[in-house]
């Protein structure tokens, strides 16, 4: 196959789509906007910088806020040459502790050329930390030995040094300390000798005069004239759990005499908006933090933000004006996910390109949401453990032979089968009917209840959206924890399955039961 360039890609500007891109101007979050200006303003007006928790369900725009404000202070800042801010930027999602939080912000800096002469500071003896076996508190050694290193002094001061060296310069420097110096010095090597006191030998007295030097000719701001900040912002929080070291040492380090250097800062982001309740005591009294929740963005917020970004990602007339409504509506659905809508328009787009027009149509955009859906219902089926496989397994072989609604004493025997069978062990019933109600939770069963007076309360339960065969491949893709089998499919299931046959002999079920066995 060779590769041409689609002639009528609806596209004009994809990156606008993507998940790290921030909006020249952010929709519909005025009143979190300016919450989160108050905590940066502390930075602008040199003062003690102030801590946050952000909280919102995912897609209300929590991220984005925070980088745009960043931006913007940014920007500020540099109309003010005595304030110096350092933004570190940790989602946390892949992570499950603060001691890989930690090690993960340590390496961001130490695997960077930019910031070499952290290794020359911190004298670790290796390149990046391992992953695992360092012991905690050496860990958060070296993490609060790099943070106190994130300066103006060894920044912005140093990259000046190196940058503007060159051969006047050296004339200028070698006339001020009245000796010559080595023709292959580079400016990292002076920068390094001044600042360092490595390399390159140079006296006390010497250093001191090449940096009034530079004072001087370059109006540089001299390192104590300027105070240093040092943002930790940890995206996803809640993914570190409840044992929260770095929550707790990162606002305290200054006082407990981790870093003096800097002024330290948390801002933490959640979507769980349990999780201040679940941290620990200590971290809240440490944090002082100030509180921004993010509610979900209603219908027309959402068309607003979607118009917004596919007036820049598509051509002009390259998507229906029934699209992004549509969009809108699904994302909508999704508890005001923006997110979700902008992946739809970024599937949609990549679907309507395969057309001849290439125009995004509404079906573009249904035909994106049936596939979201499915790969999130294949996720969450597939996370599920054990026994809550084979307790969805009892409910789809019922569902086959139209048993469903089915009650939970009516299933509870099925699912016993299939768990000794192929698990050497089951779970009572009253465990069963907690992982019924979990299911139900997350849209696999349809819960369905079926009181009809006095000693006949319960519930009934379906499959709700699960396709057959999504279910045939988990199954048959799972390496049991217990017991002898190679998979979790019941035998009784399969045969019930390949059962479910059409007038040509091949039913859809059987065309996934056989594309399971292929993989």
């Amino acid at each position: 196959m060779t590769f041409t360039r689609t002639e009528e890609s609806p596209f004009a500007n994809s990156e606008v789509l993507a998940e790290d891109y921030i909006p020249e101007r952010v929709l519909g979050r005025d009143d979190e906007l300016d919450e989160i200006s108050e905590v940066f303003q502390q930075i602008v007006d040199n003062e003690q910088p102030v801590n946050a928790f952000i909280y919102g369900i995912s897609g209300t725009g929590k991220t984005v806020s925070v980088k745009f404000k960043q931006q913007q202070l940014e920007t500020a800042l540099q109309q003010y040459n005595d304030v110096h801010a350092t933004f570190i930027y940790q989602n946390c999602e892949s992570l499950s502790s603060s001691y890989q939080a930690a090690i993960a912000i340590a390496n961001e800096f130490l695997s960077d050329p930019a910031y070499d002469y952290l290794h020359r500071q911190l004298e670790i003896g290796r390149e990046t930390l391992p992953g695992s076996g360092l012991p905690k508190e050496r860990v958060y050694d070296i993490v609060f030995e790099t943070l106190d290193r994130l300066t103006y002094r060894n920044t912005t001061y140093r990259h000046t040094i190196k940058e503007q060296y060159d051969e006047t310069v050296k004339s200028n420097i070698e006339a001020t300390i009245g000796r010559e110096l080595p023709s292959r010095l580079s400016g990292e090597d002076i920068a390094t000798s001044v600042l360092d006191d490595a390399g390159y030998s140079l006296s006390a007295r010497e250093r001191e005069q090449i940096v009034d030097l530079f004072h001087e000719e370059y109006d540089l701001q001299p390192p104590d004239a300027v105070t240093d900040y040092v943002t930790v912002i940890l995206d996803e929080v809640d993914r570190i759990g409840t044992r929260d070291e770095l929550l707790y040492e990162i606002p305290r380090s200054r006082n407990t005499g981790r870093v003096e250097n800097i002024l330290p800062s948390v801002i933490g982001i959640s979507n769980d908006i349990g999780y201040k309740e679940s941290i620990q005591s200590k971290t809240d009294s440490s944090l002082r933090l100030k509180e921004i929740t993010f509610k979900k963005y209603d219908a027309s917020q959402l068309r607003e933000i979607l118009s917004q970004r596919a007036s820049k990602a598509f051509k002009d007339g390259m998507i229906d004006e029934e699209a992004i409504p549509l969009a809108a509506a699904f994302a909508r659905k999704q508890g005001g996910d923006a997110r979700y809508g902008i992946d739809l328009l970024q599937k949609a787009g990549m679907k309507a390109k395969k057309d001849e027009e290439g125009t995004v149509l509404p079906e573009h955009v249904r035909s994106a949401h049936e596939e979201k859906e499915r790969d999130r219902v294949y996720e969450v089926t597939d996370d599920l453990s054990d026994q809550e496989k084979l307790v969805l397994a009892a409910i789809m072989y019922h569902d086959l032979r139209d048993e469903t609604p089915i009650s939970r004493a009516d299933l509870y025997p099925t699912y016993k089968r299939f768990s000794g069978s192929l698990l050497n062990n089951s779970n009572v019933p009253r465990r069963v009917a907690d992982y019924l109600k979990e299911m139900s939770q997350l849209g696999l069963v349809d819960r369905q209840d079926a009181y009809k007076g006095p000693g006949e309360s319960g519930f009934k339960y379906a499959l709700e959206k699960v396709e057959y065969n999504m279910i045939i491949q988990i199954l048959g893709d799972t390496n049991p924890t217990s017991g002898n089998a190679d998979n979790l499919l019941p035998v009784e299931l399969v045969d019930t399955f390949d059962s479910q046959g059409t007038e040509d002999g091949t039913s859809p079920q059987q065309a996934g039961l056989d594309s399971w066995e292929r993989s």
